[in-house]
């Protein structure tokens, strides 16, 4: 999974619930507990503003930690 500009769009398109359910899901599916992401509907304003301010440099280091977080977990 690469996290792009057009994709992060996307995300933010997305009503509260939705971004929320597909973050919860995509945390379940790396193995990490989605509770500890904080991602709830009360909470996802804050997720939101963090995604809007992403640069083109933390998406990449986004994806190089998800990169490898996957090579050393074997998912």
């Amino acid at each position: 999974m690469q996290i792009d500009q057009k994709t992060l769009a996307r995300l933010l398109s997305m009503n509260d619930e939705r971004l929320a359910l597909l973050i919860n899901r995509i945390a379940r599916e790396s193995g990490i507990t989605p509770e500890a992401l904080g991602a709830r509907p009360e909470n996802i304003a804050s997720i939101r503003a963090a995604l809007g301010s992403a640069t083109e440099e933390d998406l990449k280091r986004l994806n190089a930690l998800y990169a490898a977080y996957r090579k050393e977990h074997g998912r």
